[in-house]
């Protein structure tokens, strides 16, 4: 049993391990036009003929805080900040999307996962920065009840256009 143990734990590493990155960011605007150079990535879309659509069935809900620990580094690297959504999680993956629905204002955001937590009793299920605070505008109360639904890529439709003697086709 503890040889199974060992090889498990090595392998989770493995995979852990497997998911980092170090990435050191090219940026050339001030500090002021860019507090950090990680600022606008949780809007990027890595692929433009792919867009995120929830996981069917996948859904979380329960109690989500708000953190601010601004200028700290979280789990995946990046510094947090206070203009990107992001979010820690404890199980979803780092650097995947997932959309926050704050359950008594029905306001949304889609954050990135690039921390992990929350820890302490497990009476929240997500930890959020304080922009995604703020759109949810759960700031002042400080906790707010939410559903949680993870994102992925999908294929975005193929859109081809035709023309043929002055006419388009749209399909």
């Amino acid at each position: 049993m503890p040889m199974r143990r060992t090889i498990g734990i090595s392998f989770a590493c493995l995979v852990t391990s497997a998911c980092a990155t170090s990435k050191t960011p090219e940026t050339s605007k001030t500090p002021e036009e860019n507090p950090t150079p990680y600022a606008d990535e949780a809007a990027k879309v890595p692929d433009p003929c792919c867009r995120l659509v929830p996981i069917v069935g996948r859904s979380q809900s329960g109690k989500a805080a708000w953190y601010n620990f601004v200028g700290k580094k979280t789990a995946s690297g990046e510094i947090l900040d206070t203009v990107t959504p992001t979010a820690a999680h404890l199980s979803l993956p780092l650097a995947s999307y997932a959309k926050v629905t704050n359950l008594d204002n029905s306001r949304s955001v889609i954050v990135k996962i690039n921390d992990r937590g929350p820890y302490g009793r497990r009476e929240r299920i997500i930890d959020l920065s304080p922009c995604a605070a703020d759109v949810l505008d759960m700031k002042r109360a400080g906790v707010a009840t939410v559903v949680i639904e993870p994102l992925v890529y999908e294929p975005a439709p193929v859109t081809a256009a035709v023309q043929n003697s002055g006419a388009t086709l749209a399909q």
